[in-house]
């Protein structure tokens, strides 16, 4: 099973163009080449936030990485942020039903209730809405990160914004009824994937 490492920031309006660029030039590179790296990606979810996302193969590497990437961050960020938060999980869903190239991710922190079984409600949720979603047009890759006893982030990639923001029937009736039954609270963010970096 693999670890995550996900970072969420606010900065000041107007710094977030600069950030990227240089992020891109400078974190990029030093985390594909570190021990466990499978993927990084970041995805900006308004004019002055973003979300980014690096998976690897144990829980030190994890860890490890979320030590280097928040240094960069207190280094090179520090006096645009506004807010920031990390969190480091293991994947509890990973799923990959196509190849092609993710251009758009909708992102749920889940907030779950205190008489929730997770593992039964994930596999529910892996048997059951995981297939409804590889179904639909677009539809990229799903993964989900246990962040809390009770917390869960889940990001879903889509090849296009037309399609992650269309009417996704089935797949929406499936968590209505199978998922929020069992959710205190969810935030929600989407936006657009500035890079999408993989191993090998």
């Amino acid at each position: 099973m693999t670890y995550a490492r996900i970072g969420m920031y606010t900065v000041k309006p107007g710094t977030l163009d600069a950030i990227l660029t240089k992020a891109k030039a400078e974190l990029v590179p030093m985390t594909r080449q570190q021990p466990g790296f499978r993927l990084y990606f970041t995805v900006r979810t308004g004019e002055d936030s973003l979300v980014s996302v690096s998976v690897w193969e144990d829980k030190a590497q994890t860890e490890q990485a979320a030590e280097r990437l928040s240094g960069w961050v207190r280094a090179e960020m520090g006096s645009s942020l506004v807010k920031a938060e990390n969190h480091v999980g293991e994947t509890t869903i990973a799923s990959t039903p196509r190849g092609g190239a993710a251009k758009y991710a909708r992102i749920g922190v889940w907030h779950f209730n205190p008489s929730t079984d997770l593992v039964t409600l994930t596999e529910r949720v892996k048997t059951g809405w995981v297939p409804l979603a590889e179904a639909l047009p677009g539809f990229v890759q799903t993964g989900t990160v246990e962040i809390g006893e009770r917390d869960v982030v889940s990001i879903n990639a889509y090849a296009s914004q037309e399609q992650a923001t269309a009417p996704t029937g089935d797949s929406a009736s499936w968590i209505q009824e199978n998922l929020m039954p069992s959710v205190a609270s969810v935030e929600r963010s989407e936006g657009a994937i500035v890079w999408d970096v993989r191993a090998g």
